[in-house]
């Protein structure tokens, strides 16, 4: 299998997963232009993706959606209700609106999903298999659910939210409301949740961690990657930790 990160943040978020001769998207909420152009970087096209998969309604993972699917002939994948929360719902045909479900495959992808605790209808994270290899998709959750720690642990990678450092954000330009919405448990993940859990999951298969959706404002790349990387308190079978850009493709994982 091969994943990434093509844009990561509240301002547009989309990631890549390709395995066998199967290609998705994860959520676009980014523009096509800046989709297509990683694409080419990556190695692939958009005529390569033959699903896109929505994780929950919100703008910064589904702006983009509709266009790419309108205009390349994708098809879309969601759960029912955060379909019908979907802004582009009665632009789709019945039968166009391909709905989530437990064990499904698309290709040569097995596909499994699991609850996160999110302020949107029902969001869900993924976890994508190819061939005895596993990619765990996690982000926009304000707890680590129980269904993340029985879906997640050992997996080869994972694509994980490291929102906020706390001492950033309750010192911050937020308002009151926002700093209480995004440190909830239907908010995002700090820093340091997001090392708590990722020291439990991580196992000897766990080789790539991307820590995923920083906050622009109440994050920098370089606390996140320091207060999970120092959660591993032993080089030895610690994976290799990095940071997903924002307005850029990181580079591609093989697993």
């Amino acid at each position: 299998m091969e994943f990434t990160t093509i844009a990561s943040g509240s301002s547009g978020n989309c990631i890549y997963i390709k395995g066998g001769n199967t290609t998705l998207l994860i959520d676009v909420g980014c523009p096509m232009k800046h989709v297509c152009a990683s694409l080419h970087e990556l190695g692939s096209s958009i005529e390569d993706i033959d699903a896109i998969l929505v994780t929950h309604e919100h703008s910064d993972h589904i702006n983009r959606v509709a266009q790419l699917s309108k205009k390349y002939h994708i098809p879309v994948y969601a759960s029912e209700l955060t379909w019908e929360s979907l802004p582009f719902y009665d632009d789709y045909f019945r039968w166009e609106r391909h709905i989530f479900d437990y064990g499904m495959e698309i290709g040569d992808i097995g596909l499994d999903f699991f609850r996160l605790s999110h302020d949107a209808v029902q969001p869900v994270g993924l976890l994508l298999e190819h061939n005895g290899h596993q990619v765990g998709i996690a982000t926009d959750t304000g707890m680590v659910t129980p269904s993340m720690y029985r879906k997640l642990s050992n997996v080869d990678g994972l694509v994980f939210e490291a929102n906020h450092d706390t001492a950033m954000l309750q010192h911050g330009t937020y308002p009151l409301f926002l700093k209480q919405r995004v440190s909830s448990d239907k908010g995002h993940l700090s820093n340091a949740q997001a090392a708590e859990a990722l020291a439990k999951l991580a196992g000897p298969k766990t080789k790539h961690i991307i820590l995923a959706h920083l906050s622009e404002k109440n994050n920098m790349p370089q606390l996140a990657l320091q207060e999970v990387s120092n959660a591993f308190t032993s080089d030895e079978g610690t994976p290799n930790i990095s940071i997903a850009p924002r307005r850029a493709a990181h580079p591609l994982i093989a697993v």
